[in-house]
């Protein structure tokens, strides 16, 4: 039974980040579908991700104040629901809000199946669980826009009604999985929920563990989101399908990459493995610097996509052990933080690139992977002491 508990947790994990990613394969659908450019369908990434990274700071907190499974239910509801607005939208302004609601959804759901995860588990395998989960969230991730581009072949509304139906699916078999378990909660009013928060956000291991979530993503999608542009410029005139074999490459490194680096977790320490984490990204970025062929960009974004699985096994393990009584909370907070990061990237570093060239982004995203080493090594949780 508790295989089976692991399991609805990393189908929730997956599940999740297909749609946030899958627009990018049906930019070409919804302009023709709505009739707009290019500029108003990506809308629909901040739209869906602002309210994800901020309402995430409340359903955690919520979590540990009513019960778990509660919250994650109505959070695989709401996104189902979504997702289906999402397939019927018959104009761009009823898509994007469709897209807040499915943002609003998945909010309830992502944090509090990290803080499952965490009550489940035990010290000992708590790195290798988080790092299937990583692993569980990169495929959807890796996955959104391949899935997204095959239904898109009959119809773009395939897409949405694919997905709220796996959501569907997904908060039955969580609910079936997790039948007869009841998790401890604090009960109270609205009030002891933002004292909840404000304690954790208090907390200076939690204020840290959020600064480097918000930098590392910060970082991570702004090498991202800018690769496609630049190696399809000269002298490099890349075609679509090597610059999509090479940014898939980093998803598949996670993928793979994620399970390794939990057990890493377990074996030589939470700090340890993070810091490994960092050199291997940064020294990615300097190195990339230096290459000129399709198969050097695809070894190099793997070889990226495995230092940041590293990380994120690492930071998602200590997230959960800083305050294992306020799990949730802390969940909400880290997460938030990493996923305001996610946003605001391409937003920030637009101007940047425009100015410059992306060796500047390479540069930033080189010198981020130096502080948060630093960073991490100032956390001082009871649990993670010396490790």
């Amino acid at each position: 039974m508790r295989d089976l508990k692991i399991l609805s947790i990393y189908l929730g994990g997956f599940i999740g980040p297909l749609s946030g990613n899958a627009v990018l394969a049906l930019i070409p659908s919804l302009k023709s579908a709505f009739g707009v450019d290019v500029g108003q369908v990506l809308l629909s990434i901040p739209f869906f991700m602002f309210p994800f990274a901020f309402l995430q700071l409340f359903s955690g907190t919520l979590s540990d104040r009513y019960d778990r499974k509660i919250i994650v239910m109505a959070g695989f509801l709401v996104y189902s629901f979504g997702s289906f607005l999402c397939g019927i939208s018959e104009s761009i302004s009823m898509f994007l809000l469709s897209r807040v609601i499915l943002g609003t959804g998945f909010a309830l759901v992502s944090p509090v199946l990290v803080a499952i995860l965490g009550d489940i588990t035990t010290r000992e395998n708590r790195g290798t669980a988080m790092g299937f989960f990583g692993s569980a969230i990169t495929a959807g991730i890796a996955l959104g826009p391949l899935v997204a581009g095959y239904l898109a072949e009959f119809s773009w509304r395939y897409v949405f009604f694919t997905f709220s139906g796996l959501s569907f699916f997904a908060g039955g078999f969580f609910w079936t999985a997790f039948r007869g378990h009841s998790f401890k909660t604090g009960g109270g009013s609205f009030r002891d929920v933002m004292e909840q928060i404000k304690t954790v956000l208090n907390n200076r291991d939690v204020v840290l563990l959020g600064t480097i979530g918000f930098l590392v993503f910060f970082a991570f999608i702004g090498v991202i989101s800018f690769m496609s542009d630049f190696l399809s410029l000269p002298p490099l005139l890349m075609k679509e399908r090597q610059i999509g074999m090479i940014l898939a490459s980093s998803g598949a490194a996670g993928i793979i990459a994620s399970p390794v680096a939990g057990a890493l977790v377990d074996r030589i320490g939470r700090k340890k493995t993070a810091t490994y984490g960092f050199l291997i990204s940064g020294a990615t970025l300097v190195l990339i610097n230096f290459a000129h062929s399709f198969y050097a960009f695809v070894f190099l974004l793997f070889l990226f996509g495995c230092g940041n699985a590293g990380i994120w096994a690492s930071l998602l393990t200590v997230a959960m052990e800083v305050i294992p009584k306020m799990r949730g909370t802390v969940s909400s907070v880290f997460n938030s933080a990493r996923f305001f990061g996610y946003a605001f990237a391409p937003v920030i570093l637009i101007p940047v690139y425009n100015a410059s060239s992306i060796n500047v982004i390479y540069i930033i995203g080189t010198a981020i992977a130096m502080l948060s080493i630093l960073l991490v090594r100032k956390i001082k949780g009871r649990e993670i002491e010396g490790m």
